[in-house]
This record gives structure tokens, C-alpha cells and sequence, in this order.
């Protein structure tokens, strides 16, 4: 099974460039050109998986994990557990986002109970319809400004406005704190008329955690649900089993699995990590849930996790598609400027999102 491009097929051909071995089930939405078509509908049976010494990613991807690998890794490998090393990833993270994103439009929004940052053109902010994207960083690091890149190239393909909710964060905020605050800005989504088949949540890592928590409460409480759901790199198993195989296989380019775990006991203390209120893995899906667009990195520690939730939508009947991207790491597509791949991932994101407003 082979997913290159082929230079006949009337898309942009990147020498090298590897389309995601992708498997989907029911009616996915799109809308446009799509960069990476679906293999077969068919379940994803915990596959495809990573074979052969064509199964790579462009010159750019690779040397981008390879940098990561020798050089990133080992110094959040070090990094000592304290909140002084806490404060300093929080600063990081966030001033790389706003360095990147200097030239789009935002308004920051304090009028709700979740205060956040809405990203884009100024003629979407009178859109109607709305991507309510909840940023990662392992329950601890991360804000909407840390995101603002990504959320500003989300809105430009699609072209509607992205509003990143500053939920609270561990461990001044332990769990349910995230979650709770995830809610209440949905809820005031709608309070503010937005319509809930206008609204795609979308989410990364530890953001993709709680897009399915809220999706979850949705139809626990039979209410009415978004048109679709993004999950980049989604951190859906708080369990280690699997990662700590992984990670001693081929480390990953970029999660250090200390600092994961260091995440989880600041996150949840105490807290079974099999409980579906902090691995929605472990929630039962349902027919009833919107569509899902799940995108996964081929080196991520992650990977094993969000298999397994492909696998168990398709059992159930969830509608998706599942990407796996080849040689891609964690949450590749912030490096959407640098990285072939992300760029296409991006696209494929803004499909699916305006397929799903316009459906």
C-alpha cells in the first residue's frame, strides 16, 4: 500500500511529500479540494501502520523531528519539575505564538465567564459561525495566545473567526477546572447566537481531551451538538502503558514523557487515569455525536491512544475520518510556514470545517 502523490493527479506535488495513510467511516463533510483522500471507508481496525523505507516525510519534516529530537527533547527531559521551570514553558510557549502570528487581527474577550482571544480577519469577526478551539499544553502551559498562529491559519482557510477560551489551568486549577471552564464557553457560544450546527469545536493534545469531554456531556445531556470536531494529536489516554512502549522504542521528537506525567499528577492527583473523566477514551461513543476529522503524527507517544479511539468510533458508528500522518510529530501543524505536510493537514482541517458549516 503506497499513499504518494502521484504528479498526475492534478495537485501540487512536493518531491518526497507523503500523503497520511487516512481510513474513514459514514458521511465525512468536506468542501473544496481536499490534500489527502480517504483510503478506503472502511474501520480503521487499529491500522494503517508505518512500514517501508518509502513511509517518510519530506527533507523539511524530517530534519524538523531530528532537530526536535536532538536538540528539544533533551532539554525538556532535564527540565527540572519546579513552578519556576513551569512559569518559564508558560512564557515560551505563549511569546512563540504571538511572535508568529504578529499580523492577524485579534480582539481578546473578557465579556464571558471564560474569558479568551478571538484570531482572524476583521471582516469574520461578523460572521455568524464560529471555530471554538481549546489550545493544548498538558492541562498546565498553553493559552490562547500560544495558539494564536495556528487559530489565525485555521480561520484563513476556512474563513470564519476562531475564539480560544483561556480555560484555568493545573495546578493552581486542578481537574474538573478545564473541563467546567470548556463548558461554560460553549455555553456562552450559544448566549451570545451562535447556533450550535454553527459552531466546530476543535481542539490539541490536551485540547483534543477536552473537545471530547465536552462532546461527551453534550450527549449525556442529550443537548444539541457542533457540526463537527477537530482533534490534532489529541491526548486521549491518560494511562502510560503504551507510551512508555513506545517512547523506549523511538523516543519521541517531542513529548518529553516525563514531563507528561508530570502533567497528569499536576492535572488530575489522584485521579484513576482509566477514568473517563480524564481519558475519554474510555467514554462510549455514540451514533448521535457530530463528525470528527482526527489527525495523528506516525512518531508521536500519543499515537497508540488515538488509534484506539479511531478504532472504537468506527465500532460504534461515529463518523470520521482518521489521518495518520507519516514521520509527523506531535501537533505538527503549528509549523504550518515550515513544514509541507502541516500546510496540506491545514487544508484538509479547513475542508472538513466548511463542509460541516455548509452542510
Amino acid at each position: 500500500m503506497s499513499s504518494r502523490r502521484s504528479p498526475q493527479s492534478g495537485a501540487p506535488y512536493d518531491g518526497g511529500l507523503m500523503l497520511p495513510h487516512a481510513t474513514r467511516t459514514g458521511s465525512v463533510p468536506v468542501d473544496g479540494r481536499r490534500s489527502a483522500a480517504p483510503e478506503a471507508d472502511r474501520p480503521s481496525g487499529r491500522t494503517p501502520t508505518l512500514t517501508g523505507p518509502g513511509e517518510q516525510g519530506t527533507l523539511r519534516s524530517r530534519g524538523l523531528a531530528g532537530g526536535l529530537r536532538m536538540f528539544v527533547r533533551p532539554a525538556l527531559d532535564k527540565m527540572p519539575a519546579t513552578d519556576v521551570s513551569l512559569g518559564r514553558l508558560r512564557a515560551l510557549t505563549s511569546g512563540a505564538g504571538r511572535a508568529a502570528a504578529l499580523e492577524t487581527t485579534n480582539d481578546w474577550s473578557s465579556d464571558g465567564p471564560v474569558p479568551g482571544l478571538w484570531v482572524g480577519r476583521k471582516r469574520f469577526f461578523h460572521s455568524d459561525k464560529v471555530i471554538f478551539h481549546i489550545h493544548g499544553g498538558g492541562f498546565t502551559f498553553g493559552s490562547p495566545w500560544s495558539h494564536k498562529a495556528l487559530a489565525s491559519r485555521m480561520a484563513s482557510e476556512t474563513g470564519v473567526p476562531v475564539f480560544l477560551p483561556d480555560y484555568r489551568l493545573a495546578p493552581e486549577h486542578p481537574h474538573p477546572a478545564a473541563t467546567e471552564d470548556t463548558l461554560a464557553g460553549w455555553e456562552w457560544l450559544l448566549s451570545m447566537g451562535f447556533r450550535a450546527q454553527d459552531i466546530v469545536v476543535a481542539g490539541d493534545s490536551a485540547g483534543g481531551n477536552l473537545a471530547l469531554q465536552l462532546v461527551a456531556a453534550l450527549g449525556a445531556k442529550q443537548a444539541a451538538m457542533p457540526a463537527g470536531v477537530v482533534l490534532l494529536s489529541p491526548w486521549v489516554d491518560l494511562d502510560f502503558t503504551d507510551m512508555t512502549a513506545r517512547d523506549r522504542t523511538r523516543k519521541d521528537p517531542f513529548l518529553a514523557l516525563g514531563l507528561a506525567e508530570l502533567c497528569r499528577r499536576q492535572y488530575a492527583p489522584g485521579v484513576d487515569p482509566d477514568d473517563p473523566a480524564i481519558s475519554p477514551i474510555n467514554h462510549v461513543p455514540s451514533p448521535d455525536w457530530p463528525p470528527f476529522l482526527i489527525q495523528c503524527g506516525g512518531e508521536e507517544i500519543f499515537c497508540g491512544g488515538i488509534e484506539k479511539l479511531a478504532e472504537r468510533f468506527a465500532e460504534h458508528g461515529v463518523r470520521h475520518e482518521f489521518q495518520l500522518w507519516p514521520h509527523q510529530f506531535h501537533v505538527f501543524q503549528v509549523f504550518h510556514p515550515l513544514v509541507p505536510e502541516a500546510k496540506l493537514a491545514v487544508r484538509d482541517i479547513g475542508s472538513f470545517v466548511r463542509g460541516c458549516l455548509r452542510s
